[in-house]
Parts: C-alpha cells; sequence; structure tokens
C-alpha cells in the first residue's frame, strides 16, 4: 500500500510539473499554420509559453521588411510585408534541456490592377501588318530578280 500511495504522488507531482514540450504556440496576426496578407499589410508575430526559455528566434525564411529583418529575437514582432511570395516563418524557443521549433507559412498576395490605355491594339495591328507587306513585297521583288538572272546557290 504504502508503493501504491508513493507511485502516485510521483505521478501526480510529475503531472502538475509545467512541461516545456507543447507549450509553446507562435500566430501571425492571431492565425496559425498558414497565414494569408496583402502586400504592405503591418504583421505582428507573437510567441506564447516562452517564460522558462533561456533565449528565442524568429527566422523569417528571408528579409521580410528590408534588409537585415530576416531574424529576430523577440518573442512578439510587428513588420510591414512589401515583397510578395511564400515565407517559411520558423520560431524557436531554446530551454536548458532541448530546443522547440514551431513553424507557420506567411503567404503575401500581390495583384497589379491591369492597364487597358496603355497598349493600343489596333494600331499596333496595322503597323505589325503594314511592315509584313512591305517586307513581303521586297522578298518578292528579290526573288524575280534572282529568277531572272538565273543566279543560284
Amino acid at each position: 500500500m504504502v508503493k501504491f500511495k508513493s507511485s502516485l504522488i510521483i505521478i501526480i507531482i510529475l503531472l502538475l510539473l509545467p512541461t516545456t514540450t507543447g507549450e509553446v504556440e507562435i500566430e501571425a496576426n492571431e492565425e496559425s499554420d498558414l497565414v494569408f496578407v496583402d502586400a504592405g499589410d503591418e504583421v505582428t508575430f507573437s510567441a506564447t509559453g516562452t517564460d522558462n526559455a533561456t533565449s528565442v528566434e524568429w527566422d523569417f525564411g528571408r528579409d521580410i521588411a528590408g534588409n537585415g529583418t530576416r531574424y529576430s529575437n523577440l518573442s512578439s514582432v510587428t513588420h510591414t510585408v512589401h515583397a510578395s511570395g511564400r515565407y517559411n516563418v520558423t520560431f524557436t524557443a531554446f530551454y536548458e534541456e532541448e530546443d522547440i521549433a514551431k513553424e507557420l507559412i506567411l503567404i503575401v498576395n500581390y495583384e497589379e490592377e491591369y492597364q487597358e490605355d496603355i497598349i493600343h491594339n489596333e494600331a499596333l495591328f496595322f503597323a505589325i501588318a503594314g511592315s509584313e507587306l512591305i517586307m513581303s513585297a521586297m522578298l518578292g521583288y528579290w526573288t524575280h530578280q534572282i529568277r531572272k538572272e538565273k543566279v543560284y546557290l
């Protein structure tokens, strides 16, 4: 009976002790795993559950908001993202026993508006058609001259 009580006490103590694994959570604009934003939006990256960590590091995969912004050692950081594309964001919490890494994907969209007034389709068509007619006439003339002189290569 004494063995059972001591085992039960040890199990309860182990369950009540804070564990480092699984406590760390990361978010970008209060979303996790896969985050979609538009170019020019401000994105706030935050990590929770890092109270016992000796240090933390964000790795955004590439410079996220200009030169020197790939890494950050703050648990919460805000950037204005201009470059479109996919960012594989990794957050690492360093502990004395182990390191915990969490990942999320940030997708930045950029859509350019189509401006039809830049291209004048009819004028371009007539310019190309006219140059093709002139080139065809010149080719026909030179072909006729070669046949008339009977000069073959």
